[in-house]
């Protein structure tokens, strides 16, 4: 496809999933200063005023603000609506630096966009019964093309999706949190995913506060948690554990005698007995 050398001006950058990282901006302005644009941007075709909506490359396009270029070099596209919101999730999704995170926001709005485009493959659809895609025509379903088409584990496409429920719908969070080094494991997201949703806002929240922000789950855990128990009861909620462990292992003689001790040390009595016949 033909490169074009587009005015800034002229690109339209609204709406991007992926929050901008200002030091990756940085770093790709000194490569542009240097080696100058290896790769165009990708864009969509232009509006009534000649402006063409972003696609691909939003950290190149600020990096060359930065640099004071007027133009960069870009590749137009004939995708819109939809077909447009794809594309840029597919090249997004295929870029090796996204942080667990920035995967699972990707996948999840590429289910969104695929199902709206096929809704026979939407979970409910009105696919042909016992009737297979391939014999009928019918597009797969959202887990099976996107494992084909971005070479990924079909497994870990609905983990993924899942994750992006942690800031569904909410760039704010989503920018903050990507900033914590917790958007890079995707084992620490889904410990945020096993606590319910009133705990989980407060262990996000301190993982992005401002001011010393926890760096881990389980530090955010221990934070919410609060003060440790002293040693004596600490000391009184082990022997109490091991207590309720021999009585689950004691079979049932076991346990009547044990039983019969305690009321024969006067700790616990016999219910009264009834006087029905």
């Amino acid at each position: 496809m033909p490169i074009h050398s587009l005015p800034l001006d002229r690109i339209i950058v609204a709406d991007r999933l992926r929050p901008v990282n200002d030091d990756y901006v940085e770093l790709i302005a000194a490569s542009l200063a240097e080696r100058g644009q290896d790769t165009p941007i990708k864009v969509g075709p232009a509006d009534a005023e000649g402006r063409h909506r972003l696609i691909a490359g939003g950290h190149r396009v600020a990096a060359a603000e930065m640099l004071g270029w007027p133009a960069i070099d870009a590749i137009i596209a004939e995708a819109t609506g939809l077909e447009a919101d794809l594309m840029e999730v597919d090249e997004n999704l295929m870029r090796r630096e996204l942080s667990p995170l920035d995967r699972a926001v990707f996948l999840a709005r590429r289910k969104t966009i695929y199902e709206a485009l096929h809704p026979t493959t939407k979970r409910g659809g009105s696919r042909p019964s016992g009737q297979t895609d391939k014999l009928v025509g019918l597009p797969p379903a959202f887990r099976t093309e996107t494992a084909q088409r971005l070479g990924l584990d079909a497994r870990s496409i609905e983990r993924s999706v899942r994750r992006a429920a942690l800031v569904a719908d909410n760039p704010a969070l989503h920018a903050a949190l990507a900033r914590s080094p917790v958007a890079n494991s995707g084992s620490e997201l889904d410990r945020l995913l096993d606590h319910p949703a009133a705990e989980r806002a407060r262990l996000i929240a301190a993982l992005i506060r401002d001011d010393r922000p926890a760096r881990s789950v389980a530090a955010a855990i221990a934070e919410t948690a609060g003060p440790a128990p002293t040693t004596k009861a600490a000391e009184q909620q082990k022997q109490f554990q091991r207590l309720m462990e021999a009585w689950r292992k004691a079979d049932r003689r076991a346990r009547d005698m044990f039983l019969f001790e305690l009321i024969a040390e006067g700790h616990c009595v016999l219910p009264p007995q009834s006087d029905a016949a």
